[in-house]
């Protein structure tokens, strides 16, 4: 019988279990379809699973897996015991028969109530406490904090990007102050500073970025290699390439009230786009054309939903899921209720709402005594599950 052709995985075949009858091509695929905290268990099955796991064949095959089973990511943090508690649920199907899904406790974060600025790249989280910045996998439960950067009293801010040329993770971070009562933008210092995942980099890299100051960044989200970030003062979107570590202002163009600062920035088809809710009732989705030129258009947030969020803070909306559609939601988690969530579909000009269950219910808020009143929360579409560790 003739030798087969050497698998991806081959390089596995001494990892340590030789008494497996299971070929290792059969292995790897079935350890594939399972979901990310099942395998993060199993690596430690044997010396042969651990092996596969965290090949990097494995890790590259199970994330092209997980892109085609986007989830909603929700978190929110609890101030007394200083945690920040992180779910997920799969993402909405515009075809289901059932509206609901049920969210998954994955990760808490303890010790620090980090922040969260800007939607997940790859299931990774970039998190920020002052000077301290944190990226975090909810699947794997791994939390990475970096070399804390010097702040001086400034304003850090910190955006996670992803460069699939030469698969590399970069957070840029941005110092500032945010310009009020210090005799505006010329009084204003500004570093930019770049840090690399999964390298032997032990400190930041200052690097240098013309152009006009900015007060403040606003939301976030990569794209084709690219972090997009919206700068107060200027009617421009700053775009950092991962790659290179250039950034570069774009600017919006001046015969529409573009205010960036508002947005929500998604990636529509690969096309960077923007969400502005207003007043509750109406709703702005804006996309880029070309680097100056971008088409608005306007929708109304049905009047039968209206009331739903008359006694709630604001409703805003997340961002894009997979089926196309514009997510909105309201910022408060009330206790013993599911989370509801409300969709918008541009191209057949329609709503449906959904709910998701499971979200710090009766039980996990008495276990993680954090009370029955409502909490803010924040929620990102998008997210995937990522079994690679940093």
């Amino acid at each position: 019988m003739e030798d087969s052709q050497p698998s991806p995985s081959s390089n596995l075949d001494h990892a340590g279990n030789s008494t497996t009858n299971i070929p290792l091509d059969l292995t790897f695929e079935i350890l594939a379809r399972l979901p990310g905290h099942s395998i993060i268990r199993f690596q430690y099955v044997s010396k042969l699973w651990f092996s596969i796991i965290r090949s990097k064949d494995f890790t590259d095959s199970f994330l092209t897996r997980s892109k085609t089973r986007p989830r909603l990511l929700f978190t929110f943090k609890h101030f007394d015991s200083r945690k920040r508690f992180i779910f997920s649920a799969p993402e909405h199907q515009n075809n289901d028969k059932s509206s609901t899904v049920v969210a998954r406790h994955d990760m808490t974060i303890s010790d620090l109530v980090y922040y969260i600025r800007s939607r997940p790249v790859n299931g990774f989280v970039c998190c920020t406490r002052g000077s301290s910045i944190a990226v975090c996998n909810p699947t794997t439960g791994q939390i990475v904090k970096l070399p804390d950067v010097v702040s001086n009293g400034r304003d850090v801010h910190a955006r996670l990007g992803y460069d699939p040329v030469e698969d590399q993770y970069k957070v840029l971070c941005v110092m500032m102050f945010d310009g009020y009562g210090r005799g505006g933008n010329k009084d204003i210092e500004q570093e930019h500073f770049v840090f690399t995942l999964r390298s032997q980099q032990k400190e930041w890299r200052k690097i240098e970025v013309t152009g006009d100051s900015y007060t403040d960044v606003q939301g976030g989200i990569c794209i084709d290699g690219a972090i997009y970030y919206g700068g107060v003062g200027h009617k421009m979107l700053a775009r950092f390439d991962v790659r290179s570590e250039k950034v570069e202002f774009i600017k919006t163009q001046k015969d529409h009230m573009v205010n960036v600062y508002h947005w929500t920035f998604i990636n529509h088809q690969g096309k960077l786009g923007g969400i502005e809710c207003d007043y509750f009732y109406e709703m702005r989705l804006w996309m880029q054309e070309r680097e100056e030129y971008w088409n608005c258009m306007t929708c109304d947030v049905p009047c039968e939903w209206r009331d739903l969020f008359r006694d709630k803070r604001r409703l805003s909306s997340p961002g894009e899921i997979h089926t196309g559609e514009v997510m909105l939601v309201s910022d408060r988690l009330e206790s013993s209720k599911p989370f509801s969530v409300f969709y918008y579909d541009p191209i057949k000009d329609s709503f449906r709402s959904a709910e998701v269950e499971g979200i710090a219910d009766d039980e996990f808020r008495r276990i993680h005594g954090i009370g029955k009143r409502a909490r803010e929360m924040l929620c990102f579409p998008g997210h995937i599950e990522n079994i690679i560790f940093l």
